[in-house]
């Protein structure tokens, strides 16, 4: 049995819960809909579920505005659903991790409506005023500053208006933050993915950020002196209240940002974007962001290429709308490098990424904001609308695909957002009935993890590269697993002279393109 946490050994996937699986009807993901579908996460072999946020939420930004942390939006379903999901997932050996965002607070949260227009409200301090507002800028465009009708002062926003800033330097608002941690660790949670983190306001309103090429580079307003001890504190917090993973989002792909938040007394593993968010496949820029990451950060790199934030993997790394042996080659890579791998939703059957025309086909509110912005600023609509579909992040948020049936099965009725034309031929039931689908390698490879101590926990050598094949090693004191996966024209196999047995795949003399070969053999441990 490992002595590895849980974390370290399994497969995650994420789940974007508006467009899960719709339980009651409305047209809208929920709690009931997900704990319907356990058992086909089960089936397909994961060992941990993300969630992101189902809280009370206007949903100016996806429920990523929270304006009630410990209590489910009646949407989603109730408090009792969300227990009955986790019993369930914990009933399969599944974990649940949720999201917590604690950057920022809906200017719905009773917090905000007491401090706001209010000087005197106790909550004031719970956020970043000013009467001289500097030119930081909202990552949503615009600025970051929004003004009361009142009192001549202004109120700070990374992002949309709508999700203001906490002020991290006020001790007050951390204790209020532990006592959410301690609301969900009652309810079972097994992790926090904190949105993100590295945002977070813990030295109050600097200078003025620089601009760089006409756009301001955020020197000021992110990774600010004082985030570290602020984040030890909380992620000891957490530890002290039992065992429990923790994921950061950390807003960057710089490798010295992202290794500066994990660390034992830090983030598990922190989300690793530098690997993950690259717009076009190329295997050489790949391996050397892989190779970079193991030897620059303390802990293990997690490994995934779509989210709900993102265009889908297959849609940005693919040769053609469906390339699913690309797709497959890429989930061999991200199953057997050494790290924490995250599957998104509609991954394992292959679904595109959904692509706008229209204004009308945009539901994101970045997306929104920048055509906004755009016009403001002089350009038209066309310029306005391409603008928005690059920022927009409803690529990978359509509903997922579960039978043949009107809406896909996802809804009886017309769901939040369109689903996939698609459908008929990538649908779930369809998949799993079909030998040789991409779901079905998937769950064989998922199950080879699982199965591999190499894979789930041993060592790794540095990923080499012969034209398009990469090749590596993974071993325990017990085990040695040889890799290799091709992404071009043929290659000699790299492996070809190892005498141990076929783990997955054809031991030939050449790997054709997309072919993925894994070789084991296992030994006895050495005595000490």
């Amino acid at each position: 049995m490992s002595n590895q946490p849980w974390w370290q050994v399994c497969t995650c996937y994420q789940i974007y819960l508006p467009s899960f699986c719709d339980g009651n009807g409305d047209g809208l993901g929920d709690f009931p809909g997900l704990l319907s579908k356990v058992d086909y996460l089960h089936e397909l072999g994961v060992g941990a579920i993300w969630i992101t946020p189902f809280y009370p939420s206007p949903l100016v930004d996806n429920g990523y505005d929270i304006s009630d942390y410990c209590a489910v939006d009646a949407r989603f379903g109730t408090l009792e659903d969300f227990r009955e999901v986790v019993e369930r997932c914990h009933a399969c050996g599944i974990r649940v991790i949720i999201d917590l965002v604690v950057n920022h607070v809906s200017s719905a949260h009773p917090w905000f409506r007491d401090a706001w227009n209010n000087p005197a409200s106790r909550y004031r301090d719970y956020f970043l005023f000013s009467r001289q507002p500097n030119n930081w800028q909202s990552f949503f465009s615009g600025s970051a500053w929004n003004a009361e009708p009142d009192t001549g002062e202004f109120y700070y926003h990374k992002f949309a208006p709508e999700q203001v800033d906490l002020n991290w330097a006020n001790p007050e608002v951390e204790q209020e933050i532990y006592r959410v941690v301690d609301f969900w660790k009652a309810q079972g949670v097994d992790g926090f993915r904190f949105d993100v983190i590295n945002f977070l306001t813990t030295n109050g309103i600097g200078p003025d950020n620089p601009q760089e090429n006409g756009e301001q580079r955020h020197e000021f307003d992110i990774n600010q002196p004082g985030i570290i001890a602020t984040l030890n504190r909380l992620c000891r917090y957490v530890r002290q209240q039992g065992e429990a993973f923790l994921i950061g989002e950390i807003g960057s792909e710089e490798l010295d940002i992202l290794a500066r938040y994990q660390s034992p007394d830090l983030m598990d593993v922190v989300f690793n974007f530098n690997i993950g968010s690259q717009k076009r496949f190329d295997i050489a820029r790949l391996s050397q962001a892989i190779n970079a990451t193991q030897a620059r950060q303390s802990g293990l790199p997690t490994l995934f290429f779509s989210s709900h934030d993102m265009p889908r993997m297959i849609s940005r790394f693919g040769e053609s709308p469906r390339d699913t042996e690309r797709a497959l080659a890429v989930l061999a890579l991200q199953l057997t490098v050494r790290g924490v791998p995250f599957i998104y939703q509609g991954e394992e059957l292959g679904m595109p990424s959904y692509c706008p025309q229209t204004v009308a086909q945009i539901f994101d509110i970045q997306g929104k904001t920048h055509y906004q912005t755009a016009l403001r600023q002089g350009a038209d609509e066309s310029e306005a609308l391409a603008l928005a579909i690059a920022h927009s992040r409803d690529a990978s948020r359509a509903p997922l695909l579960w039978t043949d049936a009107a809406n896909a099965g996802f809804s009886p009725v017309s769901p939040w957002m369109p689903v996939c034309a698609d459908y008929r031929q990538l649908n779930a039931q369809y998949q799993q009935s079909t030998p040789g689908s991409l779901w079905r390698q998937y769950q064989t490879l998922i199950a080879l993890r699982s199965a591999t101590s190499a894979l789930r926990e041993g060592d790794g050598s540095s990923l080499s590269l012969t034209n398009e094949c990469v090749w590596f090693i993974r071993e325990t004191v017990t085990e040695r697993v040889w890799i290799a996966i091709n992404f071009g024209s043929p290659v000699l196999n790299p492996w070809r002279d190892i005498s141990a047995d076929v783990l997955y795949g054809e031991d030939a003399q050449w790997l054709g393109k997309n072919q993925i070969l894994m070789k084991r053999s296992v030994h006895e441990q050495t005595p000490q």
